[in-house]
């Protein structure tokens, strides 16, 4: 018999019928970055927000998410006539083979990262971004920061850490109180981890509020990847 899955794996979206907080968020600020007909991921893709902006302003789109209520939603959306319709794809970002390594010029991690507390699962979030992207190819990332001054989320770190050891997760609530998932905020110094393998061609730090109300902090990133050096012998 299977173990319960813990509320720490990001599996659990398969089949959480939640609208997440990215639902709305577009990457606009990649407008004026990229070139129509350049190839874009959208991790995440949830109902499609995102993939559909990037194809109105010319991007070849593919959506993936591994939640498959998600992306029949997505796949029903209406495009208009601005671009290239995206492509939607049930998939798990972390498992599946969905694209051959350098297969971007675009990857969009859009509020994704938060899904990801579990640490390991985080840092293989990123190497897989790294690895789909060509040499040169754009990384945009949208997430939440850490708010240890705001006593409701202070009191959620102290708990999550105290759960599984990896300070900013922290547990949502269902209707009855039952943990639903765990999110993550993030540090500075897992931002600079995000950025390091990138030139930094934007990061900006926001303030916005969440789904309930309660304030957030917020960063921007885009990134240029750097090549990587030749290894001889």
């Amino acid at each position: 018999m299977d173990s319960p899955m813990s509320v720490e794996d990001y599996r659990r979206w398969k089949d959480l019928d939640y609208t997440p907080a990215s639902r709305d968020v577009v990457p606009a600020s990649l407008a004026g970055r990229v070139h129509a007909g350049q190839r874009a991921l959208d991790v995440g893709c949830h109902h499609g927000a995102a993939s559909f902006f990037m194809a109105s302003i010319g991007l070849r789109v593919l959506g993936i998410d591994i939640n498959p209520q998600a992306v029949e939603v997505a796949r029903r959306r209406p495009l208009g006539s601005l671009g290239p319709w995206p492509e939607f794809v049930v998939a798990d970002f972390l498992a599946d083979r969905f694209a051959e390594p350098t297969s971007f010029d675009i990857v969009v991690l859009n509020r994704f990262l938060t899904c990801l507390p579990a640490l390991p699962d985080w840092q293989s979030g990123l190497e897989r971004a790294r690895e789909l992207l060509i040499d040169g190819g754009i990384l945009y990332v949208n997430d939440f920061l850490l708010m240890p001054a705001c006593d409701h989320n202070r009191s959620r770190y102290v708990q999550g850490y105290a759960r599984a050891g990896r300070w900013g997760n922290f547990a949502v609530l269902d209707e009855q109180d039952q943990a639903s998932f765990v999110a993550h905020h993030h540090s500075a110094q897992e931002l600079r981890r995000i950025a390091a393998p990138y030139r930094l061609a934007c990061l900006r730090r926001y303030s916005t509020r969440s789904r309930n109300g309660y304030p957030s902090r917020m960063f921007e990133l885009i990134g240029v990847l750097k090549p990587c050096p030749l290894r001889i012998g």
